[in-house]
């Protein structure tokens, strides 16, 4: 996407990914004119204690379907697969979304499916590949981090289908001090934040209600997936959130530059 120097033209924007997703967007935003404040919400780390992973990677070939829920997932997952001599060739493949399937991909793991839009866990089950005919009484793995969504594993029982859960790394809570990160930038008010997750929004909004700065939720916030959208007024911030379905840096700076010149 060929995008202008000046297209964003000094609105600050609070980046919200972890660190290791959030550097190439941030770039992006500085690269239009913008002026992006690095705030993880989010810490991704491998796992303390791997061995429940490693016994069921060790026994991936047992199973006939294989899900990941993020691109961490994928990350940390193809890595501990590896690492168990095991291998996804001519297994079938899903990824939530776009870009989980191509982090996949540059992996190596070929012919995977994911949906076309709605890269959601609700997206993934409208898949015919996922459907109750095609899974009934199949073996299916889903790698994910720590705790998280039950939807789309019980949505598949219901299905008929035995989920077993790959956990194969941690989410925690940053150390970062939000007012600090804020006072660094010169900026009191980012004009707009981002959350990707419901789980980013919480610890957002925890962050702003510890530390007593809730100037933060008349913040324009930018969400991806409609289900986060809902929460951010239910969270405490003034405005209806602007919703994008698609988590690449591309669309999320398409929907930024919409909204910096008024095409909400």
């Amino acid at each position: 996407m060929q995008i202008e120097d000046d297209a964003l033209d000094g609105i600050s924007v609070l980046v919200t990914r972890p660190t290791e997703q959030a550097e190439s967007l941030a770039r992006t935003i500085e690269g239009a004119g913008g002026i992006a404040i690095r705030a993880p919400m989010i810490v991704i780390t491998g796992l303390h204690d791997g061995s429940v992973a490693g016994a069921v990677a060790r026994d991936l070939r047992s199973f006939d379907i294989v899900i990941f829920v993020s691109r961490n997932a994928a990350e940390f997952g193809v890595a501990l697969i590896k690492e168990e001599g095991q291998s996804l060739d001519d297994m079938p493949v899903f990824a939530v979304g776009l870009g989980t399937a191509a982090c996949l991909k540059n992996l190596g793991v070929k012919n995977v499916i994911t949906p076309a839009s709605e890269f959601s866990s609700e997206g993934l089950l409208r898949l015919d590949g996922l459907s109750e005919a095609k899974i009934k009484d199949k073996r299916i793995v889903i790698f994910r981090g720590v705790g998280g969504r039950e939807y789309l594993a019980k949505t598949l029982e219901r299905r008929n289908a035995n989920v077993v859960y790959c956990e194969c790394y941690e989410r925690s809570k940053p150390p970062l001090v939000l007012g600090s990160t804020l006072k660094k930038s010169a900026v009191k008010v980012p004009d707009i934040g981002l959350a990707t997750s419901i789980e980013v929004l919480d610890n957002l909004v925890e962050k702003i209600e510890e530390e007593g700065i809730d100037q933060l939720f008349d913040m324009q916030m930018l969400v991806v997936g409609s289900r986060v959208g809902q929460e951010v007024e239910a969270r405490g911030f003034t405005h209806r959130a602007l919703v994008v379905e698609n988590p690449s840096d591309d669309s999320i700076l398409k929907r930024l530059i919409h909204w910096a010149n008024d095409e909400a």
